[in-house]
């Protein structure tokens, strides 16, 4: 129980050697009310010290298992970008022959609009 408790240490250090001295003398005479305060003190300080361990406990728990959820995460977004790269290859590639095929098709019907202006007004 020697852990220090709020970084007091000379406040611990003095509680423990009073906590032993009083339950030294439990059973040969009879303890006084400031006694059983300081019995009382030490409890709450043993409670507080050991829900500090078990808070921290599950704070490591939850952390880890963020890290587990981030990593997943980073797992799905990972083939997301490989799926949507090879997605975004192939329309390129199909924007690429539509816009080919168009400037065909506009080239062709520019030819085909000029030369019926010059048949017909020329």
């Amino acid at each position: 129980m020697g852990e220090v408790m709020f970084g007091n240490e000379l406040f611990d250090h003095w509680l423990n050697q009073k906590s032993l001295e009083i339950l030294g003398k439990v059973e040969k005479e009879k303890i006084s009310t400031e006694d059983m305060l300081i019995l009382s003190l030490k409890a709450q300080t043993n409670y507080f010290h050991h829900m500090d361990q078990e808070f921290r406990g599950e704070f490591k728990k939850i952390t880890q298992n963020f890290e587990q959820i981030d990593q997943r995460f980073l797992h799905i977004e990972e083939k997301f970008d490989k799926k949507f790269v090879g997605i975004e290859e192939k329309f390129d590639k199909k924007f690429d022959r539509l816009t080919n095929v168009m400037m065909w098709q506009g080239g062709i019907l520019a030819t085909l609009i000029t030369g019926i202006y010059f048949k017909l007004f020329l």
